[in-house]
């Protein structure tokens, strides 16, 4: 794969931030969210579904560089090889 796929150009990304807190905590909102939730229970992942990361203070952007391994656009045709339906 040519070009690296990054959250911070990824149109699922989502930004969500409580009431006076300067960071927000971004989240994938892929349609395919099976394929996530099987993902973290493959993998024995604890945290939180879905979960990128936080970003810096008053930035919008999440402050990871590219996305995570387990993101549903990196796993592409796999998806379909593992029964999972984008």
């Amino acid at each position: 794969m040519a070009d690296k796929i990054k959250c911070v150009d990824c149109e699922h990304c989502t930004d969500i931030r409580g009431l006076g807190n300067t960071r927000g905590s971004f989240y994938c909102e892929h349609p395919n969210k099976g394929y996530i939730n099987k993902y973290f229970k493959e993998h024995k992942i604890q945290k939180m579904p879905g979960f990128i990361g936080f970003g810096e203070k008053f930035k919008s952007v999440p402050s990871i560089k590219t996305s995570p391994a387990w993101c549903p656009k990196k796993a592409g045709g796999n998806n379909e090889k593992r029964g999972i339906k984008l």
